[in-house]
């Protein structure tokens, strides 16, 4: 089994990421463990079909989603969607909405091939949609794994970028931030035992050998491989980087976020059906 497999799990064998990304393990070194996804081409528009609603259920807030239901029922057409442009679900900052797509890409790639799913959708969370959060990039956690994500989007790929995806997390394993964060929002959600079980690891954090993986991640065009084949230097043995290749990641990005807007009044209208 190769190393990436050991680490994070096999690429998928159906669904986005095996239609959408080419899934290459480069050879690994003692400082060097890199996955790279290649964007098929053909699958782009599936692509960004798919991501835009992600977008959707990451930035989408149970109390927003409420809200925009309880309106569709009062307001005409045009009015319910001025109201829900009015609620700003999505980032308006360009900044802001390459970090987000890049989280939401990681978060869902690293699920699907370890099997944790997603406990909190932090982004439902952030007072201020325009400016990232604070806390760990991407969070996955169950009863025998953790897997912490730092991602970073660019629209050219350098050296520099590969160093800052990988800057917390090259010499030595990084811990995760967010255990208390996500125990409260539990709590919140009266998952009493998964909150406690989540507090249980962030008090053994430092007194066991849990199984902690880091993962620096950069999404940008199809150089990005030869940047990160070139420049990862790392002594931390359990540090995997992923990087993925896209045409024009910018154009992707936004075509993304402009088909999540237009989905949101259709989501909400299946919700309600």
């Amino acid at each position: 089994m190769k190393l990436q497999d050991k680490m994070i799990g096999k690429h998928p064998s159906d669904g986005l990421f095996f239609d959408w990304v080419e899934c290459q393990d480069t050879e690994c070194t003692d400082i060097k463990r890199h996955r790279y996804l290649l964007e098929k081409g053909e699958k782009r528009q599936e692509a960004i079909e798919t991501v835009a609603r992600w977008l959707i259920t990451y930035h989408l807030s149970k109390g927003k989603r409420m809200a925009l239901r309880k309106k569709q029922k009062i307001l005409d057409k045009y009015d319910f969607e001025e109201y829900a442009k009015s609620l700003h679900v999505f980032p308006n900052a360009d900044k802001t909405k390459k970090g987000n797509l890049g989280e939401v890409i990681l978060t869902e790639y690293l699920s699907q091939v370890s099997g944790i799913r997603v406990l909190i959708f932090k982004l439902h969370y952030n007072p201020n949609v325009d400016q990232s959060m604070k806390g760990d990039d991407v969070l996955l956690i169950d009863e025998r794994k953790i897997l912490l994500g730092e991602s970073k989007f660019r629209s050219t790929p350098s050296k520099e970028a590969v160093e800052e995806a990988s800057n917390l997390m090259k010499s030595t394993l990084a811990l995760p931030m967010s255990l208390g964060f996500i125990a409260d929002r539990l709590f919140e959600q009266d998952q009493v035992d998964l909150a406690d079980e989540i507090l249980d690891i962030q008090y053994t954090l430092s007194k066991t050998n849990l199984d902690i993986k880091n993962i620096g991640f950069l999404l940008s065009t199809k150089l990005v491989k030869g940047h990160v084949e070139r420049n990862m230097n790392s002594d931390n043995k359990d540090f995997l980087f992923i990087s993925l290749g896209i045409n024009n990641p910018v154009e992707f990005m936004e075509l993304a976020f402009k088909r999540a807007k237009e989905l949101l009044i259709e989501v909400v209208a299946v919700d309600e059906s």
